[in-house]
C-alpha cells in the first residue's frame, strides 16, 4: 500500500493509497460515527483537495455528500448498518488494517 494522501480535522478523516492495483478513498466521520471505502480514478484525487478545501471554508458544506458520489465501487457503514456496492466490509477492515487505522 503506498498512502498518497491523508487529511484530517477534528471530525473527518480522509486517506487516499494506492492498494492491491487500484486508488482508494476512505472517510471516516467521527461524529457520525461512518466510514466508507471506495475505488477512484487517479485524475479524482485532485477532486478530493477541492472538496476538502471547500469543507474547510464552509462549515455548512456536507463533505461525505460529495466524496461518496465520487467511487461508483464503495462500501458504507454506520452504526450497524453497512451498504456494500461493489466492495465488502471485509474489504473496507483489511484497509483500516494495513493503513493502521
Amino acid at each position: 500500500m503506498k498512502v498518497l494522501k491523508k487529511l484530517n480535522d477534528d471530525r473527518f478523516k480522509i486517506v487516499v493509497a494506492l492498494w492491491e492495483g487500484k486508488t482508494f478513498l476512505y472517510l471516516k466521520d467521527e461524529r457520525e460515527g461512518s466510514e466508507s471505502l471506495g475505488v477512484i480514478e487517479g485524475g479524482e484525487v485532485k477532486r478530493v483537495d477541492e472538496l476538502w478545501e471547500k469543507h474547510l471554508k464552509d462549515p455548512e458544506f456536507c463533505l461525505p455528500c460529495e466524496l461518496l458520489l465520487i467511487p461508483k465501487l464503495k462500501v458504507l457503514k454506520w452504526k450497524s448498518s453497512v451498504a456494500e456496492i461493489g466492495l465488502t466490509l471485509e474489504r473496507l477492515e483489511r484497509f483500516k488494517e494495513e493503513v493502521g487505522e
